[in-house]
């Protein structure tokens, strides 16, 4: 992609308060800076040069102006004299699309050490771009990093050096760059955009860094909880992370509630999940739910041999499952270990029977079940059962391996998902 160009230098910025017409050797006298430093100091000889191009200039007669150029710079002695021939030159580069001029002329302008700061910047800006659309991403890195120094509190700079630093394979370099300007916009009180937690994500997804993966994905639904930043958020946290197969399952349930799940590969890979850890009925449910928001379809049950089969085999054990579930129930209970009651606590939550997967998974609790298990599926269960408070206490208590898992559901449980953004309009 192109960085968008900067609109053309105002003709003020270079003339607006500089007066040379009507100078003459014998009054243009050099001006010391102790006469007044505030003032520019400009040498007899430049005063003399430079007033046919000023005028050519203000006229937009920009190929009188460019050949009378030449004089004006050999002409020029003093910090003032160069700053301002050289922003001339830059302006008549713009004027005239002479792309090979643009560079040296900014250059000059910066090399002069006169510019103040708001036009340094927006010089800076225009030779990043450039830079970065002729691909010269050295370039592009050296105008964004000064322009960075110069103003470090403006988070679209930052996010625009990072992008090229991401182009040069610096991703490590990048994301803290990213960091700053999110943390900029947080600082200010402002909202932070969308693409910007984008961006660190892809970023960090890219570079392999997990635990950056699960910091910028989470912040990214937290802040715009929609079904499609569920995807990414999750899908990518599955990508990075190495997760056991029950953080898999609950990775899957999340997605689920959260309207992340998306195609035929999805609810497979949940529904065949399900159905091998034993729960027949969210596997079943899972399929169910894929055709009806028709993510899964008719057609894809008729072609695709496994899909069908997960559906099949699910379905023809449930009645049975579901049977069994009261006499499964009360051997949990009169067990000693928690293990059965959160098997059993499990069974229910795939039926979506949330108030007695809770209490037994409670009982788990009691009996010594694991207890990171035990307090995330809790949660799940409390979340979808309404109890907010709950469910996140719940959530907190969970430590280890599924600890982001936990974090990511209180996000979902205080935040719910809105439905996904629409596609942008064409122009």
């Amino acid at each position: 992609m192109k960085f968008a160009s900067t609109t053309a230098l105002a003709l003020s910025f270079a003339l607006g308060a500089v007066a040379l017409t009507g100078a003459t050797p014998a009054l243009a006298k050099k001006v010391s800076a102790a006469d007044d430093p505030s003032k520019p100091h400009f040498s007899p000889a430049f005063a003399v040069a430079a007033q046919p191009l000023q005028k050519a200039i203000q006229a937009k007669d920009y190929p009188t102006a460019k050949g009378a150029l030449p004089a004006a710079q050999a002409a020029a002695t003093t910090p003032d004299d160069k700053y301002q021939v050289a922003l001339m030159a830059l302006i008549i580069a713009q004027n005239t699309n002479d792309t090979a001029a643009v560079g040296p002329a900014a250059d000059a302008v910066i090399a002069s050490g006169k510019a103040p700061p708001e036009q340094l910047a927006q010089i800076l800006d225009m030779k990043g771009r450039l830079a970065y659309n002729a691909n010269n991403l050295a370039g592009a890195d050296a105008a964004f990093t000064q322009l960075v120094q110069l103003k470090p509190t403006d988070g679209d700079t930052a996010i625009l050096l990072a992008q090229v630093k991401t182009r040069e394979g610096r991703g490590a370099e990048a994301l803290p760059i990213v960091d700053q300007a999110i943390q900029a916009k947080k600082a200010a009180g402002q909202a932070v955009d969308e693409d910007w937690y984008r961006r660190a994500l892809a970023i960090a997804y890219d570079g392999k860094m997990s635990a950056a993966v699960i910091k910028y994905g989470q912040e990214l639904v937290d802040a715009y909880p929609r079904a499609d930043l569920w995807r990414v958020s999750l899908t990518t946290y599955r990508d990075t992370s190495r997760l056991d197969p029950q953080t898999d399952i609950d990775t899957m349930r999340l997605m689920r509630v959260a309207n992340a799940l998306a195609g035929e590969r999805d609810y497979y890979d949940y529904a065949n999940s399900a159905l091998n850890k034993g729960y027949p009925g969210e596997a079943k449910a899972v399929i169910d739910q894929g055709m009806s928001s028709n993510m899964v379809d008719n057609k894809a049950l008729a072609t695709s041999k496994a899909l069908a089969e997960v559906k099949q085999v699910a379905g023809s054990k449930i009645a049975a499952d579901k049977a069994d579930l009261p006499a499964s129930e009360k051997r949990a209970r009169a067990s000693a270990d928690g293990k059965q009651a959160l098997l059993i606590g499990d069974a229910y939550l795939g039926y979506g029977e949330f108030a007695k997967a809770a209490d037994l998974y409670k009982v788990a609790l009691q009996k010594g079940a694991d207890a990171n298990v035990v307090n995330l599926h809790l949660g799940e269960a409390l979340a979808q059962s309404g109890d907010k408070p709950g469910a996140v206490a719940a959530f907190a208590l969970v430590r280890g391996p599924a600890q982001p898992l936990a974090q990511y559901w209180t996000i979902w449980t205080n935040k719910g998902s809105a439905p996904a953004a629409a596609p942008a309009a064409a122009h």
